[in-house]
C-alpha cells in the first residue's frame, strides 16, 4: 500500500522550557527539568507511507462458496514525514561550559519542525489470514464479502534526517523505549549502553463487499473496501550520532545557528550556545 497515516500521540511533550526574548548571548538559565509544551506532533501525518510485501497464496475451499486462505512471504516498508511528526528535538542556547556539559543533564529545549525524516526498513517474514466468501447468487450475480488481517516486524534499516540545524544518517539505529529526558550522556555514542533495535510492529486490517455480474469471459464488478493500517515503533527515542571524546573541539558536524560570526572560546559560558546539542527523534505510534 501507498498512503498518508496520522500520528496517535498525546495533546502535549515533556521537554525543555522554549527559549525566550530574555536569552540573549545564551540562555539565563539552562533545562533540567521537564514541562508540559504542545506537543508539535499532534496531529501530524506522516507523508508517505510504504509497505511493499511478496508472499505465497494458500486457500482452502468449503462447498464452492467460502475460501479460507494465508499468505506467507517477505515485506518492506519506507516511511517519509515533517520532522514534526516524529518530535525532532534539541538543545540550543546552552551557558554551560564544554567542560561541563557531559555532567550537567540538560534536557532538549527546541523542537525541530521544519525538516524531513525518512526511514527504510529491511526485508523481513510477513503473514497474513483471512476468508472470502458468496454470500448471496441469484443467476450470474454474485455478492461476495472478504476479510484479511496482515501483520509483520521489520528493523528500521536506514534512518535520515534531513535538517539544515542537524543533518544526519543512521545505518541500523537503536533507540530507548520508555526513556524520558534527559537521555544518558551517552546517548548515540560508541559506548552507549540499555538500547534496542528500532522496529516497526505493522498491521492492517481489510474488509471489503461487492457485487459481480458474469458476462460469458467477463465479469465486471463493484465494491466498496475498509481497510486499517497501524505503525507501532514503542515510540523509541533515537539519539543523533555523537562522538564521546571530543575531536577539534566537536562531538556532531552540527552548524552554527546564529551566523554572527563570533565563535565563543572554548572553557567560556555559551561556548556551546550556537549549536544544536543532545538531539533526537522519537518514532511515534
Amino acid at each position: 500500500f501507498d498512503r498518508v497515516l496520522k500520528t496517535d500521540v498525546n495533546k502535549e511533550f515533556q521537554m525543555g522550557a522554549a527559549p525566550t526574548t530574555k536569552d540573549i548571548a545564551g540562555l539565563e538559565n539552562d533545562p533540567t527539568t521537564n514541562v508540559a509544551r504542545p506537543n508539535p506532533a499532534y496531529g501530524k501525518h506522516m507523508q508517505d507511507a510504504e509497505m511493499f510485501t511478496n508472499a505465497a497464496y494458500m486457500a482452502l475451499n468449503i462447498w464452492d462458496r467460502f475460501d479460507v486462505f494465508c499468505t506467507l512471504g517477505a515485506t518492506t516498508g519506507y516511511l517519509k514525514g515533517n520532522s514534526a511528526s516524529f518530535n525532532l528535538v534539541g538543545l540550543f542556547g546552552t551557558k554551560t561550559q564544554s567542560s561541563n556539559f557531559n555532567t550537567a543533564k540538560l534536557i532538549p529545549n527546541a523542537a525541530l519542525n521544519q525538516a524531513v525524516v525518512e526511514l527504510y526498513t529491511d526485508t523481513t517474514f510477513a503473514w497474513s489470514v483471512g476468508a472470502r466468501a458468496a454470500l448471496w447468487e441469484c443467476g450470474c450475480a454474485t455478492l461476495g464479502a472478504s476479510f484479511q488481517y496482515a501483520q509483520s516486524k521489520p528493523k528500521v534499516e536506514e534512518l535520515n534526517v534531513l535538517c539544515n540545524a542537524s543533518e544526519f544518517t543512521i545505518n541500523k539505529p537503536k533507540g530507548y523505549v520508555g526513556a524520558e529526558f534527559p537521555l544518558d550522556i551517552t546517548a548515540g555514542t560508541e559506548a552507549a549502553t540499555g538500547t534496542k533495535d528500532a522496529s516497526i510492529d505493522y498491521h492492517e486490517w481489510q474488509a471489503s463487499l461487492a457485487l459481480s455480474y458474469r458476462l460469458n469471459m467477463f465479469t465486471p464488478y463493484i465494491g466498496v473496501k475498509w481497510s486499517r493500517v497501524s505503525f507501532d515503533a514503542d515510540t523509541i527515542r533515537i539519539a543523533q550520532p555523537k562522538l564521546a571524546e571530543a575531536i577539534l573541539d566537536v562531538t556532531t558536524l552540527n552548524p552554527t545557528i546564529a551566523g554572527k560570526g563570533t565563535v565563543v572560546a572554548s572553557g567560556s559560558d555559551n561556548d556551546l550556545a550556537d549549536t544544536m546539542q543532545i538531539v533526537s527523534l522519537q518514532l511515534n505510534k
